[in-house]
């Protein structure tokens, strides 16, 4: 739409209206408008870009008088309301307003031009426009006033702001969505929290319910077994007086049942005292090869027919600084096991070393061996492993191997196959607490 010079009879009377080119004629144009040059344009040239910005700006632009005609438009507004070229000038500019907008416009368009100042509106407003077919959509308005040849003019840039409105609109949904889906996991982690609470309280109820009954069933029946040892010992007494073999027999497998029941309650009370924090390591001065000669003469009651225990210390250094009672049930346990799960006629060997400041205790066993799927539980409490069901245990011993292990700073290692079962125990030589 080209701006020219029109002549209109409105609510004013007649008038010439300037076009934009009139507007920006000598005078009246910014002089600051300059070349790359830093040379001023021409005046014609002014007046021919002024005439461009107004006819192609992106935003709508009109011009009212004080009495609210539209004197002048840019071709964006009447698109953008719904209109033909020229279809709006002269008409009050209320005619863009919905109907229920209008009679208020009328007296902020008054009292406007009474302390007229440039502003914008529409900001934090709900500006609605009105097309011609009757549709409404949300605008954005900026009011620029001036005067010309002693006339005072409104110029209004004029923003359709649907499809902002709609983003922010979609935003605000996604958000409220992010925000919802937010809560939603709160509450179930929430949920989940006070559910790992109770279930942690009742574990705790339960854990020293297990404790308390742990100690209590231990020391009841230690009085029980340490009789029933005084009594072995006086018939073993008799029985060796009186020459009866067949009486010495029982009194050794009963001797060995005992002690198997004194070792498992100990395995109890020792676990208990460990996970209560009562066990602290008290480091000595240790001959581990006679510490193990001790130990293997011990378990040599243990051993089945045609089993035989070997020991061998590689080096001269045999000195080491550990808690004795834990280095002890490390060594005993291993053993234990190489023997209890062994066939007879089978070789069990023990070999110590003491190599760069450290500990070095293997042993090794001809026995069952663990399966390749119980391995990675072997350490575990309670584990017992699919092939050792018929074997008596608690499935406690390794896990307070490991245990004591930590304790003294140490760490523990196994390969088994069918046949062929190797454990390797380091430790430092000089532990320090």
């Amino acid at each position: 739409m080209a701006c020219v010079r029109r002549t209109y009879r409105g609510v004013t009377g007649a008038r010439s209206w300037p076009t934009p080119v009139d507007m920006v004629a000598p005078g009246n144009y910014l002089a600051a408008m300059s070349t790359g040059g830093g040379q001023a344009f021409r005046p014609e040239d002014v007046a021919r870009i002024c005439q461009l910005l107004f006819t192609t700006a992106a935003e709508g632009l009109v011009v009212v008088d004080p009495e609210g005609a539209i004197l002048m438009l840019n071709p964006r507004l009447s698109r953008m309301f719904g209109y033909e070229e020229g279809e709006l000038l002269g008409q009050r500019v209320e005619v863009l307003l919905p109907d229920a907008m209008r009679s208020r416009h009328v007296q902020h368009r008054a009292s406007y031009q009474q302390k007229p100042v440039q502003r914008s509106m529409g900001i934090g407003m709900d500006l609605r426009g009105r097309r011609k077919d009757g549709g409404v959509f949300p605008v954005e308005i900026s009011l620029n006033h001036f005067v010309l040849d002693g006339q005072s003019y409104v110029m209004g840039l004029v923003t359709d702001i649907t499809l902002r409105q709609r983003a922010e609109a979609e935003l605000q949904r996604t958000n409220q969505e992010l925000e919802d889906r937010v809560n939603q996991r709160t509450a179930q982690l929430q949920e989940a929290e006070r559910s790992v609470r109770e279930a942690l309280e009742k574990e705790r109820e339960l854990h020293g319910l297990k404790s308390r009954f742990v100690a209590m069933a231990s020391h009841e029946f230690r009085t029980p077994l340490s009789t029933i040892m005084s009594s072995v010992d006086l018939l073993a007494r008799y029985t060796e007086a009186q020459g009866d073999d067949r009486v010495g027999k029982h009194v050794t497998r009963i001797r060995g049942k005992v002690r198997e029941m004194t070792a498992m309650l100990n395995e109890f009370l020792s676990l208990e005292r460990i996970e209560q924090g009562q066990v602290l390591c008290q480091p000595m001065e240790i001959d581990v090869v006679h510490l193990c000669i001790e130990l293997i003469e011990e378990l040599r009651a243990l051993t089945k027919s045609g089993q035989t225990i070997n020991y061998d210390h590689d080096g001269e250094e045999r000195g080491v600084m550990l808690d004795r009672q834990m280095l002890s049930n490390v060594i005993t346990n291993l053993v234990t096991n190489a023997v209890k799960y062994s066939p007879e006629n089978k070789p069990i060997s023990l070999r110590t070393s003491i190599i760069a400041g450290r500990l070095h205790i293997t042993t090794t066993d001809e026995g069952m061996g663990i399966p390749e799927e119980d391995q990675q539980h072997l350490f575990e409490r309670f584990f017992r492993g699919s092939n050792a069901t018929t074997i008596q245990g608690t499935g406690l011993g390794l896990n307070l191997v490991k245990r004591y292990l930590e304790l003294m700073q140490g760490s523990i290692g196994f390969t088994s196959v069918p046949g062929h079962t190797v454990f390797q125990v380091e430790l430092p030589q000089h532990l320090r607490v």
